[in-house]
Protein backbone atom coordinates (compact mmCIF):
# COMPACT_ATOMS: atom_id res chain seq x y z
CA UNK A 1 0.00 0.00 0.00
CA UNK A 2 1.45 3.39 -0.70
CA UNK A 3 0.15 6.92 1.10
CA UNK A 4 -1.89 8.02 -1.49
CA UNK A 5 -3.86 5.07 -0.60
CA UNK A 6 -5.06 6.03 3.01
CA UNK A 7 -6.76 9.59 1.09
CA UNK A 8 -9.89 9.58 -0.11
CA UNK A 9 -10.26 9.47 -3.92
CA UNK A 10 -11.46 13.41 -3.53
CA UNK A 11 -8.81 14.33 -2.14
CA UNK A 12 -6.12 12.76 -4.57
CA UNK A 13 -4.79 14.57 -7.45
CA UNK A 14 -4.81 12.74 -10.85
CA UNK A 15 -1.91 13.05 -13.09
CA UNK A 16 -2.00 13.75 -16.78
CA UNK A 17 -1.82 11.24 -19.65
CA UNK A 18 1.18 13.13 -20.50
CA UNK A 19 2.85 13.50 -17.04
CA UNK A 20 1.82 8.96 -16.35
CA UNK A 21 2.79 8.22 -20.41
CA UNK A 22 6.19 9.89 -20.80
CA UNK A 23 7.21 7.68 -18.08
CA UNK A 24 5.76 4.62 -19.29
CA UNK A 25 6.31 4.36 -22.85
CA UNK A 26 9.38 2.56 -22.39
CA UNK A 27 7.71 0.15 -20.28
CA UNK A 28 5.04 -0.23 -22.68
CA UNK A 29 7.43 -0.44 -25.73
CA UNK A 30 9.58 -3.74 -23.79
CA UNK A 31 5.74 -5.30 -23.14
CA UNK A 32 4.43 -4.83 -26.61
CA UNK A 33 7.97 -6.22 -28.30
CA UNK A 34 7.13 -9.34 -25.77
CA UNK A 35 3.94 -10.14 -26.98
CA UNK A 36 4.63 -9.42 -31.07
CA UNK A 37 8.18 -10.67 -31.04
CA UNK A 38 8.66 -7.78 -33.76
CA UNK A 39 10.23 -4.15 -33.49
CA UNK A 40 7.72 -2.60 -35.87
CA UNK A 41 4.57 -4.12 -34.62
CA UNK A 42 5.54 -3.32 -31.17
CA UNK A 43 6.02 0.14 -31.58
CA UNK A 44 2.07 0.27 -34.09
CA UNK A 45 0.61 -1.64 -30.85
CA UNK A 46 2.27 1.50 -28.51
CA UNK A 47 1.03 4.03 -30.59
CA UNK A 48 -2.68 2.46 -30.57
CA UNK A 49 -2.36 2.06 -27.67
CA UNK A 50 -1.29 5.56 -26.85
CA UNK A 51 -4.31 6.50 -28.48
CA UNK A 52 -6.63 4.67 -26.81
CA UNK A 53 -5.28 5.44 -23.26
CA UNK A 54 -5.59 9.17 -24.22
CA UNK A 55 -9.47 8.46 -25.38
CA UNK A 56 -9.86 6.96 -21.83
CA UNK A 57 -7.95 8.90 -19.57
CA UNK A 58 -11.13 11.01 -18.43
CA UNK A 59 -13.04 7.79 -17.05
CA UNK A 60 -10.07 6.20 -15.63
CA UNK A 61 -9.92 6.60 -12.17
CA UNK A 62 -5.44 6.93 -11.92
CA UNK A 63 -4.77 3.97 -9.79
CA UNK A 64 -2.29 1.44 -11.30
CA UNK A 65 -1.79 3.03 -14.33
CA UNK A 66 0.77 0.93 -15.69
CA UNK A 67 -1.59 -1.90 -15.04
CA UNK A 68 -3.86 0.30 -17.51
CA UNK A 69 -2.18 0.85 -19.53
CA UNK A 70 -0.51 -2.65 -20.25
CA UNK A 71 -4.10 -4.05 -20.20
CA UNK A 72 -5.25 -1.20 -22.95
CA UNK A 73 -2.17 -2.62 -24.74
CA UNK A 74 -2.55 -6.81 -24.52
CA UNK A 75 -6.60 -6.18 -25.19
CA UNK A 76 -5.52 -4.35 -28.29
CA UNK A 77 -2.87 -7.46 -28.94
CA UNK A 78 -5.65 -9.68 -28.75
CA UNK A 79 -8.14 -8.05 -30.75
CA UNK A 80 -5.33 -7.96 -33.84
CA UNK A 81 -5.05 -11.51 -33.40
CA UNK A 82 -8.67 -12.09 -33.47
CA UNK A 83 -8.80 -10.11 -36.54
CA UNK A 84 -6.43 -12.24 -38.77
CA UNK A 85 -7.92 -15.54 -37.04
CA UNK A 86 -4.94 -16.43 -35.52
CA UNK A 87 -4.70 -18.28 -32.05
CA UNK A 88 -0.96 -18.18 -30.55
CA UNK A 89 -0.27 -21.47 -29.60
CA UNK A 90 0.18 -22.19 -26.01
CA UNK A 91 1.35 -25.65 -24.99
CA UNK A 92 3.78 -26.37 -22.04
CA UNK A 93 6.39 -28.70 -23.32
CA UNK A 94 7.79 -31.24 -21.52
CA UNK A 95 11.31 -30.61 -19.97
CA UNK A 96 13.99 -31.49 -17.57
CA UNK A 97 13.68 -29.56 -14.77
CA UNK A 98 16.99 -28.36 -13.24
CA UNK A 99 16.11 -28.25 -9.18
CA UNK A 100 15.16 -24.40 -7.82
CA UNK A 101 18.74 -24.83 -5.61
CA UNK A 102 21.14 -21.86 -6.73
CA UNK A 103 19.70 -21.58 -10.09
CA UNK A 104 19.21 -17.63 -10.08
CA UNK A 105 22.22 -16.94 -8.07
CA UNK A 106 24.38 -18.45 -11.04
CA UNK A 107 23.00 -16.53 -13.52
CA UNK A 108 24.74 -13.30 -14.20
CA UNK A 109 22.74 -10.85 -15.90
CA UNK A 110 25.41 -9.48 -17.54
CA UNK A 111 26.47 -12.66 -18.92
CA UNK A 112 23.36 -14.42 -20.64
CA UNK A 113 21.29 -11.41 -20.77
CA UNK A 114 20.86 -11.48 -24.84
CA UNK A 115 20.49 -15.75 -23.95
CA UNK A 116 17.76 -14.89 -21.12
CA UNK A 117 15.69 -12.30 -23.73
CA UNK A 118 15.83 -15.02 -26.99
CA UNK A 119 14.72 -17.59 -24.53
CA UNK A 120 12.36 -15.62 -22.67
CA UNK A 121 10.98 -14.44 -26.78
CA UNK A 122 11.09 -18.48 -27.38
CA UNK A 123 8.43 -18.84 -24.61
CA UNK A 124 4.33 -19.20 -24.93
CA UNK A 125 2.91 -16.09 -24.88
CA UNK A 126 0.84 -16.23 -21.60
CA UNK A 127 4.03 -17.31 -20.11
CA UNK A 128 6.25 -14.97 -21.83
CA UNK A 129 4.03 -12.23 -20.65
CA UNK A 130 3.69 -13.13 -16.87
CA UNK A 131 7.41 -13.57 -16.61
CA UNK A 132 8.55 -10.44 -18.66
CA UNK A 133 5.37 -8.10 -16.43
CA UNK A 134 6.72 -9.34 -12.86
CA UNK A 135 10.22 -10.21 -13.34
CA UNK A 136 11.48 -7.38 -15.85
CA UNK A 137 8.92 -4.71 -15.14
CA UNK A 138 8.34 -5.88 -11.63
CA UNK A 139 4.57 -5.66 -11.43
CA UNK A 140 2.78 -6.92 -8.34
CA UNK A 141 0.71 -10.22 -8.57
CA UNK A 142 -1.76 -8.09 -8.45
CA UNK A 143 -0.62 -5.08 -10.62
CA UNK A 144 0.04 -8.10 -13.53
CA UNK A 145 -3.21 -9.82 -13.13
CA UNK A 146 -5.00 -6.80 -13.42
CA UNK A 147 -2.70 -5.66 -16.77
CA UNK A 148 -3.88 -8.97 -18.13
CA UNK A 149 -7.25 -9.26 -16.67
CA UNK A 150 -6.43 -12.83 -14.95
CA UNK A 151 -7.01 -14.03 -11.34
CA UNK A 152 -3.77 -13.51 -9.29
CA UNK A 153 -4.04 -17.18 -9.13
CA UNK A 154 -3.48 -17.53 -12.85
CA UNK A 155 -0.33 -15.06 -12.72
CA UNK A 156 1.12 -17.02 -10.10
CA UNK A 157 0.75 -19.76 -11.89
CA UNK A 158 1.92 -18.76 -15.06
CA UNK A 159 4.66 -17.36 -13.44
CA UNK A 160 5.78 -20.50 -12.19
CA UNK A 161 5.58 -22.55 -14.84
CA UNK A 162 7.32 -19.53 -17.36
CA UNK A 163 10.13 -19.43 -15.16
CA UNK A 164 10.75 -23.80 -14.91
CA UNK A 165 10.34 -23.45 -18.79
CA UNK A 166 12.69 -20.37 -19.05
CA UNK A 167 15.04 -22.29 -16.40
CA UNK A 168 15.33 -25.22 -18.29
CA UNK A 169 16.11 -23.73 -21.67
CA UNK A 170 18.44 -21.37 -20.21
CA UNK A 171 20.64 -24.35 -19.03
CA UNK A 172 20.32 -25.80 -22.25
CA UNK A 173 21.06 -22.94 -24.19
CA UNK A 174 24.08 -21.69 -21.77
CA UNK A 175 25.13 -25.20 -21.87
CA UNK A 176 26.14 -25.10 -17.73
CA UNK A 177 24.24 -27.31 -15.89
CA UNK A 178 23.35 -25.23 -12.49
CA UNK A 179 21.02 -27.49 -11.52
CA UNK A 180 23.61 -29.57 -9.04
CA UNK A 181 26.24 -27.20 -8.44
CA UNK A 182 27.41 -29.43 -5.36
CA UNK A 183 26.99 -32.72 -6.82
CA UNK A 184 30.77 -34.09 -7.50
CA UNK A 185 31.41 -32.74 -3.85
CA UNK A 186 28.48 -35.18 -2.45
CA UNK A 187 29.88 -37.82 -4.78
CA UNK A 188 33.29 -37.40 -2.31
CA UNK A 189 31.66 -37.77 0.87
CA UNK A 190 30.04 -41.37 0.83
Amino acid sequence: MSLRDFFPRSHRQKLSFGEVVSTEIPVLYRVARRLVLNEADAEDLVGQTLLLGAKGWASFDGRYARSWLIRILRNEHLGRIRHRAIRPESALAEVAEPSDDGFWKEVSWRAVGEDILRELDRLPEEYRIAVALCDIEELSYEEAADAIDVPVGTIRSRLFRGRRLLRSRLVRAVGHDFAEPNLAAAGDNS
